[in-house]
């Protein structure tokens, strides 16, 4: 094989790994998510709402990465954004039969039952 030839070889599998690595980051941060307008949710609250959604627990670095990924550093507000963000997702949800549950010194998961159905009520949306 060329020279030339191995070069566009691995410049295209470098193409698709990075094609992948955004869907896999995308997936892991909740974008795509779209939430019910009646949940009345803020972009960020929904992109929150998305990481809940996505990992089974999800901990304040994800929640994070998925907030402020694009911020340099010295621009990232204090970690502790994240719990004023659950505290009014909690808030914002309880009508709806949604709870968010603190797993100590873990993170924070959707309350037992709620994924299935979230999951299940988005696929209804989606055939109607």
């Amino acid at each position: 094989m060329s020279l030339d030839r191995r070069l566009e070889v691995l410049e295209q599998e470098n193409y698709a790994l990075r094609e992948r690595v955004a869907e896999l980051e995308a997936a892991l941060s909740g974008d795509g998510f779209v939430a019910p307008l009646e949940w009345r949710l803020t972009a960020q609250e929904a992109r929150v709402f998305g990481v809940l959604l996505a990992r089974e627990i999800a901990s304040k670095e994800a929640f994070m990465a998925a907030l402020y990924e694009n911020r340099p550093d010295a621009d990232q507000p204090e970690p502790k954004i994240v719990d004023v963000m659950i505290c009014k997702l909690r808030r914002k949800l309880k009508p709806f039969g949604i709870g968010i549950v603190c797993l100590w010194g873990r993170g924070h998961s959707l309350a037992p039952g709620a994924r299935a159905r979230l999951r299940g009520e988005a696929a209804e949306r989606r055939r109607a």
